[in-house]
């Protein structure tokens, strides 16, 4: 039985997200690709309208400015508030984007790279992140399954200690129900 419904953008958030959430609280949830920001806001909302199962939006913020950062967060949760008839929600941006969990942890990024960055680079990273992956590691394979494939349970750990992932597991801590034994 789904006890939450996690919504994104896109099929590479959900492969993200299942990597970094530990495996006993994703067992019970159920990925929800949005086909797009529109269609993620959207369908958490049919869903929380309709569902009675708690719902967590993730998105990209598409922004580092933190007044626009903070708008977006007030008129999403309006917005689901108005479609939740008392059912729990969280919204998560993902300030720029969701690549920016990935682009936290350096020398992971540097050993897959081959090379060091400078600081100059790492800020770029830092403000573009999918768009460094992407050009530091290539498009032949995908970045994304590249970085998580790659990654020791070490650095999977540090990469989960990302407020963005943080703030996903206490939710999905809080309203999922873990079976007693």
């Amino acid at each position: 039985m789904t006890q939450a419904y996690i919504l994104t953008e896109g099929n590479q958030d959900i492969v993200i997200l299942k990597r970094l959430l530990p495996q006993p609280i994703i067992q019970e949830i159920k990925f929800v690709d949005g086909s797009g920001q529109y269609g993620a806001q959207s369908l958490a909302s049919t869903l929380l309208a309709t569902r009675s199962i708690p719902v967590a939006l993730v998105t990209d913020a598409d922004t580092e400015d933190d007044s626009l950062v903070s708008e977006q967060l007030d008129t999403l949760n309006y917005l689901l508030r108005q479609a939740s008839p008392g059912i729990p929600f969280k919204v998560l941006l993902a300030v720029p984007e969701i690549e920016i969990v990935l682009v936290q942890n350096r020398p992971l990024i540097e050993k897959l790279a081959e090379r060091s960055f400078t600081d100059l680079e790492w800020q770029l990273a830092q403000s573009k992140p999918k768009m460094f992956l992407e050009a530091v590691l290539g498009k032949d394979m995908p970045v994304i399954q590249k970085i998580l494939t790659s990654a020791s349970n070490d650095e999977i750990q540090t990469l989960q200690q990302h407020s963005l992932i943080q703030n996903l597991i206490n939710f999905l801590s809080s309203v999922a129900v873990t079976p007693t034994v």
